[in-house]
């Protein structure tokens, strides 16, 4: 087993899209509460750690209101997959890469991407 590449953190800010990644670097874990999931991994552009929150009931979560809060088709479990599967996601490795601009929403590298299939 190799070691994981070091985060670059010299890497140059920008936008790029890395259409789809292997889902093997990236975890789920649901909240104990049943209010979010989190995502976490390692971003695939610049090595570093990122984590994002999502909140149940926003869009891309299979959640379609107060029915999925009172038992609706989908489970909790499986709506913590959806963050995986559905949405784009974006480097928030918390470090501001070199040109990062002041209006970034997300503390990263720049990076997108869509996670795919498990290898």
């Amino acid at each position: 087993m190799t070691d994981p590449a070091p985060h670059d953190v010299s890497l140059a800010y920008a936008e790029t899209s890395l259409g789809d990644v292997a889902a093997g670097g990236f975890t789920t874990t649901p909240d104990p509460g049943g209010n979010s999931t989190t995502l976490s991994g390692t971003c695939p552009r610049c090595a570093g750690a990122t984590v994002t929150v999502y909140r149940y009931g926003m869009p891309g979560l299979g959640t379609k209101g107060l029915r999925s809060w009172l038992g609706g088709a989908r489970s909790r479990s499986a709506e913590s997959e959806g963050p995986l599967r559905s949405e784009v996601h974006f480097c928030e490795c918390g470090h501001a890469h070199p040109g990062l601009p002041a209006e970034a929403v997300f503390i990263g590298c720049g990076a997108s991407w869509r996670i795919g299939a498990a290898p």
